[in-house]
């Protein structure tokens, strides 16, 4: 699989001890690494087909990262899609609205008919890109029938119903940032905590040191508005757990 890492607080602050722990998780997740940082909430986003511990550009990125308030970094571990520069996350597009959107997935989806029309649309071959399109088309719909961009509340109900509707036998934990809230989910026990401080919030597939980070809730859609949980959706009892992920993926082959 893959793992997540993010940050979202109300000042900027030095990432780069937390950056440099998560980026050697690579050892066991070498197919790409991928790092967002943000400018009044349009990402920049550097990408490598190599493993984090490998790369020969990725620690002087890091040493040169000024503080920050807002980013994302993802270390891949190739299932579906191939090893390939176009996989690696995050991925990010722009709804009609012209707000920006980057997400980053960690899980597989087994059970995804409704994704397969973006395959042909998509720059790679993940399934993670197709969330975001797909992610992309319920925002867009919307606009289309408000006539103009929506609001938080508005957003927020497009990204849960997109949630609802592919989580269902799927692992999706998720980090999305639409340029001005992060959104958050996790359906699988264990697989994403958070840090919680005075001055924002962390997020890290696996704790990054002994104390200080716990389990986010699952099957809820969290949003965070520099780092302060702004909304917590209702549980949506798709839980996915690991054995019937194996059974499915064995069985659509």
């Amino acid at each position: 699989m893959c793992e997540l890492f993010g940050l979202y607080a109300h000042q900027s602050k030095n990432i780069k001890p937390y950056l440099k722990e998560f980026f050697r998780h690579s050892v066991r997740h070498p197919n790409g690494w991928g790092l967002a940082t943000f400018e009044n909430g349009y990402p920049t986003v550097r990408t490598e087909m190599v493993s984090a511990e490998k790369s020969k550009v990725l620690p002087d990125i890091v040493n040169a990262l000024p503080d920050s308030k807002i980013l994302l970094a993802h270390i891949r571990r190739a299932t579906i899609g191939g090893v390939k520069p176009e996989n690696c996350h995050p991925f990010v597009r722009s709804d009609v609205s012209g707000s920006t959107w980057t997400l980053m997935h960690n899980g597989t989806i087994f059970c995804g008919n409704e994704l397969n029309c973006y395959k042909a649309l998509q720059n790679g071959d993940t399934d993670s890109e197709r969330i975001l399109l797909y992610l992309i088309d319920r925002i867009n719909e919307r606009i289309d029938k408000s006539g103009r961009a929506l609001t938080l509340a508005q957003r927020i109900k497009a990204v849960e119903q997109a949630i609802g509707e592919l989580s269902y036998r799927n692992k999706l934990n998720l980090l999305i940032f639409d340029g001005s809230v992060l959104y958050v989910h996790v359906n699988m026990r264990d697989t994403l905590h958070v840090k919680r401080q005075d001055d924002g919030a962390m997020f890290s597939t696996v704790p990054l040191e002994p104390q200080g980070w716990e389990p986010l809730p699952l099957n809820s859609l969290l949003v965070y508005d520099e780092g302060n949980l702004v909304y917590q959706g209702e549980n949506h009892r798709n839980e996915y757990i690991d054995v019937m992920g194996r059974i499915t993926l064995e069985y659509n082959l």
